[in-house]
């Protein structure tokens, strides 16, 4: 329950806090505007030449920059209606396999005296053939005591679940990549697996130490996977808060670096519904200047990652998709991006692999009781000493009484 006069005034009360946030934003906006338009006036090699002697620039331009005019690649299809785009995407997807997976988790319940949960990956392995062939299917893992145990430290149980659902996440592409792979001829469409979050996993920085090198690990080989078995991978962030390219600006003409603005948001004004900015070779270095970064362990392993940012709705700032350099050197990266739009029409805005693998996924609040309700009836029938506090009793009283 909600107070909505509470709210209201709550928030009038900090009204002078959110306007002086938004005139900031406004500001800082107007100076990487005007750093676009210098930008556009230089070439590649001149940017390269501002950029030298950083290690983390942000962001490195590929061949593409000297392409791009004001950083846009526009998309060459004008439709009347929507009918028209679906037409258009039909073909473009037609034999084109294209694969997503997605996971969720059901965390220890806090009224048990043992500890038990279970992660879960959903894939969605669309064929695009015109009998309408697909895969759609799940697989769930228990974790007993043994895989959560941390000292009863709940922030550290709850990062194992985490590393395990996303181990299993990037298991299961390979592994259909794999399949996928093993089952390609010569004559076959290219396919294209999407990963609906960063390729670049930098939040893995603040893990400490086994923690992040599963999550390392775990992406290295998909990246690796990717590359060995020829099937474009590509990260999708919908949402990108990433600063790569103010970054870039900022040491390119020597301002601070952006506070408020991401991107996403800078680079939105120049791109119209299909278009792209040019591939860049992602930079980023480590929160802490003391470790080697992420993005530093790939390279060291032969796999670096670009981006570009991919306009995919008509409001919305453009999507981040990262992109293993590998696609780019083999001069897949258009058809690539041609496979994507496609699926984004298909979807209303997102790509539909991904929205179907997410809906497979997805575990309600009622399924995580029935989970927890068939623990109780396991620990019973084999005689497992299993206590309930009365709090989650007295809850599940409530809800299902």
């Amino acid at each position: 329950m909600i107070l909505r006069d509470k709210i209201l005034a709550q928030l009038a009360a900090k009204r002078e806090n959110f306007r002086a946030f938004a005139g900031e934003l406004r500001d800082e906006s107007e100076v990487f505007r005007r750093a676009l338009e210098q930008l556009a006036t230089l070439s590649r090699t001149e940017l390269e030449s501002r950029l030298h002697g950083a290690e983390t620039p942000g962001a490195l331009p590929t061949e593409e920059f000297d392409a791009a005019s004001s950083l846009c690649l526009p998309f060459a299809h004008v439709w009347n209606n929507h009918a028209e785009a679906r037409a258009w995407a039909y073909e473009a997807l037609l034999n084109h396999t294209t694969l997503a997976v997605d996971g969720s988790q059901i965390p220890p319940h806090s009224g048990f005296n043992i500890p038990v949960a279970a992660v879960q990956v959903a894939w969605f392995e669309n064929h695009h053939t015109p009998a309408g062939s697909f895969v759609k299917d799940i697989e769930m893992e228990i974790l007993a005591p043994n895989d959560l145990k941390s000292d009863h430290d709940r922030e550290r149980t709850e990062q194992k679940i985490n590393a395990r659902r996303f181990e299993l996440e990037t298991g299961k592409l390979c592994e259909r990549m794999e399949q996928l792979a093993a089952n390609r001829n010569s004559q076959s469409a290219l396919p294209l697996a999407l990963f609906d979050s960063s390729l670049v996993i930098s939040f893995a920085d603040r893990l400490q130490g086994n923690m992040r090198e599963r999550h390392v690990n775990a992406m290295l080989k998909l990246l690796q996977c990717s590359e060995a078995t020829g099937i474009p991978l590509i990260g999708y962030v919908d949402s990108s808060d990433a600063r790569d390219l103010t970054k870039m600006l900022s040491l390119a003409f020597g301002f601070p670096e952006a506070r408020q603005l991401h991107d996403a948001e800078l680079v939105s004004p120049l791109l119209d519904w299909g278009a792209r900015t040019p591939l860049f070779i992602c930079k980023r270095g480590s929160a802490d200047q003391k470790q080697i970064s992420v993005l530093e362990e790939f390279e060291s392993q032969g796999q670096s990652v670009g981006f570009v940012y991919l306009k995919t709705g008509s409001q919305a700032p453009p999507a981040r998709l990262e992109i293993p350099m590998w696609i780019y050197r083999q001069g897949l990266l258009n058809q690539v991006l041609d496979v994507i739009r496609a699926e984004v029409i298909v979807g209303n805005g997102y790509p539909y692999a991904i929205e179907t693998a997410d809906a497979a996924a997805v575990i309600s609040t009622r399924d995580r009781e029935a989970f927890y309700a068939l623990f109780q009836q396991f620990a019973e029938q084999e005689n497992i000493k299993l206590r309930v506090s009365q709090k989650a009793a007295s809850k599940a009283r409530r809800r299902y009484s």
